[in-house]
């Protein structure tokens, strides 16, 4: 059965190729800059609730591994 969202472009190889590298680094590019306003906000709104503000990262070297802090959460990793 023939997918429905196969759609044949006469392009060359060459342009076929720029413009998939285009449209990753577009998405890619879009992502971050999502990711990075979803963290503003999360951190401005966490910061005005609360007294004590947010740790945002931490790393820690312990005798018995790592600690990583991130937004207040403790993640400990062992042996390393």
């Amino acid at each position: 059965m023939k997918s429905p969202f196969t759609f044949k472009i006469k392009m060359s190889e060459a342009k076929r190729r720029r413009r998939r590298l285009l449209m990753s680094v577009t998405a890619a590019v879009l992502l971050i800059g999502f990711t990075a306003g979803y963290m503003t906000v999360y951190i401005n709104s966490y910061n005005i609730l609360h007294a004590e503000p947010i740790e945002v990262f931490s790393l820690y070297r312990t005798p018995d591994g790592v600690e990583l802090i991130f937004l207040n959460r403790l993640y400990t990793f062992s042996g390393l």
